[in-house]
């Protein structure tokens, strides 16, 4: 829920960076969708018994939100598309669909319904970026990776094996990747569905396979 609550908070900063009027209302469309979304997983919680935590100053959203934010201060609609849409929803993306297929009922329905919308931002965000990379695609491919520094190491470091660097404050108490077994998943699977639609995404926008695969392999485990 969180994550949604921050794409929803991204979209909302985009829109004020914008200036065409049809780019506003988009922006703006995006984030209540994503409130939408952060609303549906809080139903679904309640259904099961759980309040659904809320913490967007935890310490990898933190990171996550400041990525996006220094974007926006540089004025880079495309630095922020290429956060959100591309890195952040395809973690989204991979991880939704997994939970959506073993979770039971209603749950698993709303996981996989959100992962669809999730993956359709994706498709809009990859027609504007490839007509943008088509005009300089060095320049584009350095911005992608300046980004991928930043964003994608931090996307690692929250389905690493282990939090090395303590509780990382994205689950509400206690870490839950020793449970995910119990539920026939696991930090690993989750991890590397989530870098493979990542790097699908990537093959989409026309980057070079060898190079996105070395970025990669760069990233903490």
């Amino acid at each position: 829920m969180t994550g949604e609550l921050l794409a929803a908070m991204n979209y909302a900063s985009l829109s004020e960076i914008c200036s065409d009027p049809a780019e506003i209302a988009d922006a703006l469309e995006h984030a209540q969708s994503e409130r939408g979304h952060a609303a549906a997983f809080a139903v679904e919680g309640r259904k099961i018994g759980v309040d659904v935590a809320n913490n967007v100053e935890a310490k990898h959203w933190k990171r996550l939100r400041g990525a996006f934010l220094r974007c926006i201060a540089e004025s880079d609609f495309i630095g922020c598309v290429i956060v959100q849409e591309i890195m952040l929803e395809s973690f989204a993306v991979a991880s939704y669909s997994r939970v959506g297929k073993v979770a039971p009922g209603s749950l698993g329905e709303t996981f996989a319904r959100i992962a669809a919308e999730e993956e359709e931002h994706i498709a809009h965000a990859v027609a504007i970026l490839r007509t943008e990379r088509a005009r300089d695609a060095q320049r584009f491919d350095d911005n992608v990776y300046r980004l991928h520094l930043d964003v994608m190491t931090t996307l690692a470091q929250m389905l690493a094996k282990d939090c090395r660097d303590g509780h990382c404050e994205v689950c509400h108490a206690d870490c839950v990747k020793p449970s995910l077994f119990e539920v026939s998943l696991s930090a690993a699977e989750l991890r590397g569905a989530s870098l493979q639609q990542y790097l699908k995404t990537l093959d989409m926008l026309g980057i070079p396979g060898q190079v996105t695969l070395a970025w990669v392999t760069q990233l903490p485990v």
